[in-house]
């Protein structure tokens, strides 16, 4: 696999391949909510009540951040309130770290940045303002997929949404979706695609893709998004797990399913995705035995 993604790396002896999560069906795709309660088994049984899972890939995303580095973080933290949630944020994250793995540092990271490079998760804070405006006041995502997290410091929650097609379109749901975040939960969500790379930065610009045309092998792509609710500040923690998973791995029902999928999946979303030039292609890739030792 490219990206050093086939082999166990360095001090990873011990942990436990990466979960696996199929949240695909066979239907036009749509862009919502599709909130689940945080903790419900899908199939992974204990790491599925974990909130940062930690596996035999650890270091090979610890080297991916660490090649992009601090310049896509932004850290807004000017004036009390912005602090209050900052502080309660991060003293949930140390807690939570400390709790679910004790092991994996000495002592739990006493930043942002430490804790961005520690974990396999990118993650967020959304901040809401007393006249219901949200912001998001603290971005720490290294591994996109296929946007730009340093563009949406300070930005509220409808405006980072506004390039995805049918999500949160109107006030009313992006008002209802903010509440949710921030008063109830935690909740999880899964989003996926497909790509010819198993790459796991795929910032537009400075990130690492394979064209479909250029490909030897296709993977899908699932994001494992978790949110976690700070009603005493009025802000919210969205944590964001990348996974890929090769064509190759999947069962013959699941890459029937996935093929079934992007051909019914709707063009605006298809071309967001980038799926639409090239779907008959990754169709007939997924639709063709794969060769399993």
């Amino acid at each position: 696999m490219i990206d050093g993604g086939g082999s166990s790396p360095p001090g990873s002896a011990g942990l436990p391949p990466p979960a696996r999560y199929f949240p695909v069906r066979p239907r036009p795709y749509r862009m919502e909510a599709g909130l689940a309660p945080f903790g419900r088994d899908f199939g992974n049984g204990a790491r599925d009540r974990l909130f940062f899972q930690v596996d035999a890939e650890l270091e090979r995303y610890r080297r991916a951040k660490r090649r992009v580095g601090a310049r896509r973080h932004r850290l807004l933290d000017a004036g009390r309130d912005r602090r209050d949630c900052h502080g309660a944020v991060l003293e949930w994250m140390r807690a939570t770290l400390r709790r679910e793995h004790p092991g994996l540092c000495a002592e739990a990271p006493p930043s942002y940045a430490a804790l961005a490079g520690a974990v396999q998760e990118d993650f967020a804070v959304l901040r809401r303002h007393a006249d219901g405006r949200s912001e998001a006041i603290a971005v720490f995502v290294s591994l996109p997929s296929g946007w730009r997290p340093e563009a949406i410091g300070g930005a509220d929650f409808g405006g980072i949404h506004a390039p995805v097609p049918g999500f949160a379109e109107a006030a009313a749901a992006v008002d209802s979706m903010v509440t949710g975040m921030i008063e109830r939960g935690p909740y999880v969500r899964f989003v996926w695609t497909v790509t010819a790379d198993d790459h796991l930065d795929h910032h537009p610009e400075e990130g690492r893709r394979v064209e479909w045309r250029d490909a030897r092998a296709g993977w899908l792509r699932v994001e494992r998004q978790v949110t976690v609710p700070f009603s005493a500040v009025g802000a919210s923690l969205f944590l964001v797990r990348t996974y890929v998973y090769p064509f190759a791995s999947l069962a013959d029902d699941e890459r029937r399913v996935l093929a079934t999928a992007i051909e019914r999946m709707p063009t605006a979303i298809a071309d967001y995705k980038r799926v639409s030039p090239e779907a008959r292609r990754i169709v007939r890739r997924l639709l063709t035995p794969p060769c399993r030792a």
